[in-house]
Parts: C-alpha cells; structure tokens; sequence
C-alpha cells in the first residue's frame, strides 16, 4: 500500500489496524520482517495435543471448537482460555483442510423475564453409539430457567412416560431449591391428553402433581422458538455439544458425566446472550424460586381403634322425601 501511494493514515483505516503498527513495518525491509517475525513467533501450548485433536477432526469433521475445548477439559484438565482453543482449531482446519459446515440462526434473543418467573422443559432424543459398534437411542429432558439460563437435564434408555416426568420435576424442582411460576411445555402427549377451543385436558399423573403443588401452565405449540425457543436450544446444545461422539456405556455413567458437563461446561460457561455466568445467576435467582410442597409420610398406630360412625342418608325427589339409614 506504500507502494500503490497510500498514506499511513489510509492504510491504517483500510487494514482496520493502528496507527502506531503501520509506522513500526512502515519502513521496515523485507527481510528485515521476516528476522523478527521469527522471533516473536510463539508456540501454542495446545501443539502437545495436536495429534488428538487431529485424531477428533479427521473422525468426526463436524466437531465444535467448543465441543474440543470441553473435551480437552475431561480428559486432559487443560489450563487454557477457549478463545485460544477456537483460534488453534481454526488454524487447524485451514493448514490441514477440513472443512465444518456451519447452519445460520434463525432467531434473535427475545425480552429478559424477571427471575424466578419461568422455567421451560423440553424432550430429545439421540442415537449413540456402544463400544461395540451397536447404536442405542437415548432419551433426555431438558430444563432452563429464563432468567439465568441455568440448566438441568436427565437421561432415559426408554420413551419418557408421565410418570418419569412427574419423577424428573421433582428431581429438579428438589435441585434448584423451587419452582418457578410459570412452566413452559409444548403440547406433548406427555403432558397433554387433548386440546379443544382452549380447553386443556392433562394427562392423569401430570394433572394430580399439578394441582399437588399449584403450577402455572403455560402450553405453546410443537417447535416454537417464541415461547420456549430458550430450551429448544439447550436441547441443541446437548445434542450438539455432550452428546456427539461420545459412546454409550450405560444410563447411570451417562447421566453422572452428564452432571459433571453441566457443572463443568453447561451451567460454567459465560453465555452469548446474556454474557453472563449462568450458575453464578442461578445463586441470585435462587431465592425467587416459590418453594415445593412437600408431603411427609405419616405412619398410623395399628393397634388404634376405628370408629365407623353412620349418617342418615337424606333422597329428595319432586314429591316424596325418603330418609335411608
């Protein structure tokens, strides 16, 4: 650009860069360049672990840069920021050409809900692969809090019943400490028998737990990213980021590794919305959880005894009155 009559301010404004750095190369020889260049260059400290991410990339080409810095982290416990992973992974994929498809958002971030005041839960479903080759569908809720965009998930080998999901909203509502007023839920048949002209009918185990412990229901359709698009993309992120290339050792092991990714990556890592660490917002939005009822089981004295007492039984009809006893 020196060259072409470019001023150092131009080209500065062109290359979107300093000043200051245009004057330092401005003068500077060609091979004068390249002496420094040498001697500033600096060796990533992920190099010991190239030929495993390598490994990664070549088998599963559509690997997430954030998928291998959480792997690095199980398996390796590396001290290293994530942008410099991202920055080495991309690197990579340029010297040695493995290209990684990318899919566009859709969707922008909608208004913020106050703490405390929505949880939303999800279904997925994803087939792994065991030691031994074989493929296994594996079955997951999800649950986010708005709010602080906490997550909570569990694993089944099997399709979910209103039974296990009554036993899951326990073991969250159990987690967080409460419950949120509103739940968000799209019209499974999990949840949902039948909807008429706004009239909802719940399933029999869902119904008796909803009235149990007073919950708000909120009901959406199937897929809408407007009302629970928050979880829908948790469930993307599960999919995307703990579940691919990982085999399927068993439903126990899976769901502790599970805990430990949440713990670790899930509810860890800064997010790209709120920029926010959503288990240090969970800490906050703790306290406007609306606390569980919690029903204690009480033992009875088999040696009391019952006394049956017996009422007139009272018939009125149009002309005569009778009285039962």
């Amino acid at each position: 650009m020196k060259a072409l009559g470019f001023s150092k301010r131009r080209t500065a404004r062109v290359l979107a860069i300093s000043r200051d750095t245009v004057s330092s190369y401005w003068d500077m020889a060609a091979d004068e360049y390249t002496a420094m260049a040498e001697l500033v260059k600096k060796q990533s400290s992920l190099i010991k672990y190239e030929s495993v991410i390598l490994g990664w990339l070549y088998r599963y080409p559509s690997m997430t840069s954030a998928q291998v810095y959480d792997w690095l982290l199980e398996h390796y416990n590396v001290q290293i920021s994530e942008r410099a992973v991202r920055r080495y992974i991309g690197a990579l994929r340029r010297e040695h050409s493995i290209a990684k498809n990318s899919q566009p958002r859709d969707y922008e971030s909608v208004d913020e809900l106050p703490m405390g005041y929505q949880m939303q839960i999800d279904f997925g479903e994803k087939s792994m692969r065991t030691p031994d080759g074989q493929y296994v569908k594996v079955y997951f809720i999800g649950v986010v809090l708005s709010h602080s965009r906490y997550k909570w998930g569990y694993f089944l080998d099997r399709p979910f019943c209103s039974v296990d999901l009554v036993n899951c909203l326990d073991m969250c509502f159990d987690h967080c400490g409460g419950v949120a007023h509103e739940l968000v839920f799209d019209q499974d048949s999990i949840v949902t028998v039948s909807e008429n002209y706004g009239d909802i009918i719940y399933t029999y185990e869902f119904e008796k737990y909803r009235k149990l412990h007073s919950l708000n229901i909120y009901l959406c359709r199937k897929s809408d990213p407007e009302c629970k698009g928050k979880v829908e993309s948790v469930v993307k992120y599960v999919k995307g980021n703990f579940l691919p290339n990982r085999f399927f050792m068993g439903i126990d092991i899976l769901n502790r590794s599970f805990v430990e990714w949440l713990d670790r990556t899930g509810n860890r890592k800064k997010h790209g919305t709120t920029k926010k660490v959503p288990a240090e917002v969970f800490e906050l939005e703790r306290a406007h959880l609306r606390p569980i009822l919690t029903i204690m089981e009480t033992s009875t004295d088999a040696s009391m005894n019952r006394i049956a007492i017996r009422f007139p039984l009272v018939l009125t009809t149009k002309k005569k009155r009778f009285a039962l006893k």
